[in-house]
């Protein structure tokens, strides 16, 4: 009689646990479903803001032959065929990519794309000209890099040293002080070389993409 009784407790608990855990998925599954929507559109304001910021004074575009461009060459990316004597770039992400116009004319590129960082991906913000040069950069998340470290590229004083460097080179770090855009090397962050590296290949990423649009 007891054990009767010792079964029909446990399939009860059991019951009970399956159903406590079927609702539990129903909620989730219905938070996401809310949520999904306005996570969607502060992502997608933030990369506008991101994008006027590193391309002032520019309209921006994007249609499925640059989408299928940009598709195409993360491939190529994740395959290993984009890697240089610098970096291994298999690691790294475009995310996305839009045209950007003044005046009616094509005058460059918006870019989003990550490196692998210390802890994650670092996500950046680009604008690059047609004739490959950098005009703007902002990071866009380096949330997962260590604060006070990592966490630094995310100031104007230490990433601004990207703008003005150029597709004609393949971008490096050096840990001495001596960066220059004359010879296409970027200081490193004190402490979070990683994360400076993880910078300067996503950059690298995006100025070959906007070579191989350009033939620049």
């Amino acid at each position: 009689m007891a054990n009767n009784e010792n079964k029909s407790t446990l399939m009860h608990d059991a019951i009970m646990l399956f159903v406590i855990t079927i609702i539990a998925g129903v909620l989730l599954g219905g938070v996401y479903t809310i949520t999904k929507g306005p996570i969607a559109a502060a992502d997608e304001k933030a990369t506008n803001e991101a994008y006027a910021a590193v391309y002032k004074d520019a309209e921006f575009k994007a249609d499925d032959t640059l989408t299928k461009a940009v598709e195409s060459f993360q491939k190529d990316v994740a395959a290993g065929k984009i890697d240089d004597d610098t970096f291994s770039y298999t690691s790294e992400e475009l995310i996305e990519a839009r045209t950007a116009s003044k005046d009616g004319s094509q005058t460059g590129y918006v870019l989003k794309v990550s490196g692998k960082g210390y802890g994650g991906a670092v996500t950046i913000a680009l604008g690059i000209t047609n004739e490959g040069e950098v005009v703007g950069i902002q990071i866009l998340d380096a949330s997962n890099e260590t604060p006070g470290l990592g966490q630094n590229s995310t100031k104007e004083t230490w990433n601004s040293q990207y703008v003005g460097m150029k597709s004609d080179k393949t971008l490096s770090v050096v840990k001495d002080g001596s960066g220059s855009a004359d010879n296409g090397t970027v200081n490193a962050i004190s402490g979070a070389t990683i994360t400076s590296k993880a910078v300067t290949r996503a950059v690298n990423v995006a100025l070959k993409f906007v070579a191989a649009q350009t033939g620049k």
